[in-house]
């Protein structure tokens, strides 16, 4: 009987042994695969910083560059200075930081290739339609050539831009604004105050995300109204009321003899009165065609120069191809960030 017993306690102990040998080896995998997880999520977290760090430096690059281009050029625009602020890949383009490669671009509309494109370097805001400020057939005119909108729509659309601006009841194509906004499944205030972030324009009445991005090229929240004419596009001299053939001379007198915006051999506006003759002094014009420039000169719409840029800044990684990239808008004047978003 003796004998059996230290038999059985022998099995038991075994039996004990094994299930602690298994509990162990059980524990050491789930503790193996737990350290494992975060080292790939720390990994994975120190991968987001460096991308987080290498977008904001491609950021802070640009406006180094712009801030020595603008004390160097005296605060004008040169054609110098236009090449190296909008047209600049050997600062802003395949900026190598570690395994990150940043780049710094605009979008801007290019006649050549009828579409918007992205170009190494910084954005005029001043080239661009103040939502602020603009007046509402202007903004009309630009909406329904940008968008393709008949005069209708493009005109109710710019109602709705211009009654998110401005204090008071305003009624819009059969309803009253701010109670379209009380009655929306989640609710808010019409603004009935200037944009103060681009972005806002989404809260508005029939804006969707492509209008957006058709738009955003065109139009600005920043800067005092004027557009400058050294780098404003041909939609935007059009909404302002020159007509196409009066616009295409201006740009062609401003391009210089290679036809190309933001090259060495453009021709820079430095007083605004004297833009209709010195364009005729490059390409003629009719009287009746240089009235229309002087007229945008009457209407103080113009200027020759911008402290305020824009600037995106795309982030390429070697790691398992993640991206990053900020939108920042720069003034100058007050040397401070008027916007920054991340995505």
């Amino acid at each position: 009987m003796k004998k059996q017993s230290l038999e059985n306690n022998d099995g038991f102990i075994l039996i004990v042994a094994l299930w602690t040998l298994m509990f162990l080896t059980v524990l050491a995998i789930a503790v193996g695969v737990g350290t494992r997880q975060k080292i790939i999520l720390l990994d994975r977290l120190e991968t987001r910083n460096r991308i987080q760090l290498a977008a904001e430096a491609g950021i802070k690059k640009a406006v180094a560059v712009l801030v020595d281009d603008l004390e160097e050029s005296q605060f004008r625009y040169t054609p110098k200075a236009k090449v190296r602020r909008h047209n600049n890949p050997a600062e802003f383009a395949d900026i190598q930081l570690g395994d990150q490669t940043a780049d710094v671009v605009c979008a801007v509309y290019d006649d050549a290739v009828g579409k918007v494109v992205d170009r190494s370097g910084v954005c005029d805001e001043q080239s661009k339609v103040n939502l602020n400020l603009v007046d509402p057939l202007t903004l009309e005119n630009l909406i329904a050539d940008v968008l393709g909108y008949p005069t209708v729509e493009a005109r109710t659309l710019a109602g709705n831009i211009i009654d998110w601006r401005d204090y008071g009841r305003h009624e819009a194509a059969g309803f009253f604004s701010d109670d379209y906004y009380k009655s929306l499944e989640f609710p808010y205030e019409m603004k009935e105050q200037p944009f103060e972030r681009i972005d806002e324009l989404f809260l508005v009445k029939g804006v969707t995300s492509a209008m957006y991005d058709a738009l955003r090229p065109y139009v600005t929240v920043y800067g005092d109204g004027r557009v400058n004419i050294n780098t404003t596009s041909r939609k935007v001299l059009m909404a302002f009321g020159l007509d196409g053939v009066v616009a295409d001379k201006l740009l062609k007198a401003r391009r210089g003899p290679d036809g190309r915006d933001a090259t060495g051999d453009d021709h820079v506006f430095y007083r605004i009165f004297d833009i209709a003759s010195e364009v005729n002094a490059l390409v003629p014009l009719e009287e009746t065609e240089a009235r229309q420039i002087d007229a945008l000169n009457t209407r103080n719409f113009l200027t020759t120069d911008s402290m305020v840029y824009g600037m995106t800044s795309r982030v390429r990684s070697d790691h398992e191809g993640a991206q990053r990239s900020i939108d920042a808008v720069f003034n100058a004047f007050s040397n401070k960030f008027e916007y920054w978003y991340e995505k």
